[in-house]
């Protein structure tokens, strides 16, 4: 009981303090990549993109953390000149972070601009660099009629009767606007190799974060990442190595790890009598925190996927070693043009 009762304290602790300066952050990062980088948007070979996150973390120890979120993109052709390859992408989320019994709740709203520039790539392996902007809404807010305190304690529980002595009571909100930048690099190197690398600037203007009062600035989040697919010849299996970085302030997290995706059958090209079915296996590891391991289906136009953390930092002691649990949904189409018939290299995470 009084592990629980410290466990309990301490994510209240983070949601309160460190949690307002560190962002939510996915295991499957790579499934909306224009929510860490806004270069991101528009960047893959398909005309639309768009998923649907839902991640539930701490349950073993408390009211679970939930955040859900929403990610849309596309790139935008600018003329009609074959030649002209450059293109504008635009992309548009949402998420929506809720912080256990203790009802903080961080919701963020964000739209994506980028411009693409050709690097001498062709239609079917594009090479380009992508320069993009971000500029978001974000609105916090911390319902104090929900929280226990020191004082409500009395040796075996929390007596609610008790005045918590605090000065704030009910539901308080801050609200404020944030912009960051970012770029990147995408080269389909042949029909089956691509790479994707980039780095953002996000929460660059340092917006406040005033929820109680205090005069504090959300601090800078920078972030990297380098994903990659590589299908050797003549092989049914694509590895897809991922690596994530995040800094702000002192917190960091650092995500090394990879997928194998394995063909079951392709798309049928004349008729489509046939669409294309494979499915993923991945172990990732988050650096001092959690190792976690995924699963994913892709059939056609749609990709599944659910994994699972296994806590080993410090919290393990309380949780038992379980973390969270994360599903994703994908979907991404090409209306025409040879991604819409090519299916020499399946792109099930968006490269």
């Amino acid at each position: 009981m009084k592990k629980t009762l410290l466990s309990i304290a301490a994510i209240a602790l983070i949601s309160l303090g460190v949690e307002a300066q560190q962002d939510y952050h996915f295991s499957q990062f790579f499934a909306s990549p224009i929510t860490y980088n806004p270069a991101n948007s528009g960047a893959f070979e398909s005309d639309v993109r768009a998923a649907i996150n839902y991640r539930s973390q701490y349950g073993s120890i408390s009211e679970p953390f939930k955040t859900f979120a929403f990610a849309a993109d596309a790139p935008i052709k600018l003329t009609k000149k074959a030649y002209d390859r450059n293109f504008l992408g635009v992309g548009l989320f949402a998420t929506n972070d809720n912080t256990g019994d203790i009802e903080f709740n961080n919701f963020h709203i964000a739209g994506n601009v980028a411009y693409a520039i050709d690097l001498g790539g062709t239609n079917e392996n594009p090479h380009f660099v992508s320069l993009g902007l971000q500029f978001g809404y974000m609105q916090r807010s911390q319902n104090f009629a929900s929280a226990t305190w020191e004082r409500q304690w009395d040796g075996t529980g929390f007596d609610t009767g008790v005045a918590n002595g605090e000065q704030h009571a009910g539901k308080v909100t801050e609200s404020n606007f944030d912009f960051g930048g970012g770029m990147s690099w995408f080269y389909s190197i042949n029909d089956r190799s691509r790479v994707l690398v980039g780095a953002a600037v996000l929460h660059a203007n340092r917006p406040q974060v005033n929820l109680l009062g205090n005069d504090e600035a959300l601090m800078t989040k920078a972030t990297g990442h380098i994903s990659a697919a590589i299908r050797p010849a003549d092989s049914e299996v694509t590895y897809l190595p991922n690596i994530f970085v995040m800094f702000q302030g002192p917190n960091r997290i650092i995500d090394v790890g990879s997928e194998i995706e394995f063909s079951l059958w392709d798309r049928t090209q004349s008729t489509r009598f046939k669409n294309n079915l494979s499915t993923n296996l991945g172990a990732y590891y988050r650096v001092q925190d959690a190792i976690y391991f995924i699963g994913r289906v892709n059939y056609h136009d749609f990709s599944f996927g659910l994994s699972y953390d296994f806590t080993i930092s410090k919290l393990a002691a309380n949780n038992n070693g379980r973390g969270g649990v994360e599903i994703v949904l994908t979907y991404q189409k090409a209306f025409s043009g040879p991604g819409n018939n090519r299916q020499k290299l399946y792109k099930s995470k968006g490269l």
